[in-house]
């Protein structure tokens, strides 16, 4: 009986020991990799206050590029989890709005269009880019 333990004793360090050794080197992080950088820089003025906030930003930022490069679809996607990210995102909706007039569809701009009204209302310059994109969405 004594004999039996003892080999189970040695028998599972074995095992615990063996399993611990993989022969890999921990290696250090790969110096040539970029260091990550924000699209832009936290705007103190606008009062973020939480990483949600910051990446609905930067999702609408990348939104807007891609809707100056002629790509509306791919900026669809991407504004659309900006606003599911910040739903009171006013800019988000001025672009969605702006996507959906240039693949025209009237309906789905004028939704975008007063949802980025609503939230650009305190802003006098932007809810006059808004109110300029209510009149070119009704003469779609």
């Amino acid at each position: 009986m004594k004999q039996t333990t003892l080999f189970l004793f040695f028998a599972v360090f074995f095992l615990l020991v063996a399993g611990c050794a993989t022969g890999r080197v921990p290696t250090s992080p790969s110096s040539d990799l970029d260091k990550p950088q924000l699209i832009a820089p936290p705007n103190k003025s606008r009062n973020y206050q939480d990483s949600r906030i910051l990446a609905s930003h930067s999702l609408t930022i990348k939104g807007h590029e891609l809707l100056q490069s002629g790509d509306p679809e791919g900026a669809i996607r991407l504004l659309e989890r900006a606003v599911g990210i910040n739903p009171s995102d006013g800019l988000g909706y001025y672009f969605l709005a702006e996507a959906w007039f240039l693949k025209g569809n009237a309906v789905l701009a004028a939704r975008f269009n007063k949802l980025a009204a609503l939230y650009l209302r305190r802003d006098p310059r932007w809810a006059a880019h808004a109110e300029s994109q209510r009149k070119r969405i009704a003469g779609l």
